[in-house]
């Protein structure tokens, strides 16, 4: 759960941060789901209670998952953890204290187009990673499309790269 809510800080995505730290998500829609052992559980205790109690839990890591931005985090997480135990409960809490003011435009929940499952898009991201995988094209649904920005430069002052002769508007990408 820290390492969730540190990676939703350090994108800067509000929006599955208020998701993840939330006790109970998707009560506007179909299907609700309460997270009871969220509330200030270590991973570890949970994986614990699922064993105990013969749950079925899937705690089999992808072979990708070595390089994951999400293992940065696991890392990142756990080094804390071993300074100061009690970091991982206050990056929960910071997580749940953030919020967004009411005037910021939330996205909304809707049905994925193919295959109805909820999401913040039209097309959620599970279907857009299996269109790149079935068309070859392996960077749908991972990377972003870059943002063109054009920035009006001033020509009363003459600066040069030195490399070329800039005109009044640069585009530049992101």
């Amino acid at each position: 759960m820290a390492e969730t809510v540190l990676m939703n800080v350090l994108r800067g995505d509000i929006a599955r941060l208020q998701r993840c730290t939330s006790i109970v998500t998707g009560e506007e829609g179909d299907l609700p789901r309460a997270k009871p052992l969220k509330v200030y559980c270590f991973e570890k205790d949970i994986v614990m209670y699922a064993r105990l109690n013969k749950l079925d839990y899937f705690y089999t890591e992808c072979i990708y998952a070595p390089d994951s931005y999400r293992a940065y985090s696991r890392s990142f997480v756990k080094d804390l953890e071993r300074m100061r135990p009690e970091c991982i409960l206050g990056l929960i809490k910071s997580g749940e204290l953030m919020m967004v003011k009411e005037e910021v435009s939330m996205p909304t929940l809707t049905n994925c187009t193919r295959c109805g499952y909820i999401s913040s898009q039209k097309i959620c991201k599970a279907c857009l990673l299996l269109e790149g995988l079935n068309t070859g094209n392996t960077d749908i649904g991972v990377k972003r499309k870059p943002k063109k920005v054009t920035v009006a430069v001033d020509s009363s002052t003459e600066q040069s790269c030195g490399t070329c002769s800039c005109e009044n508007n640069v585009t530049a990408e992101f």
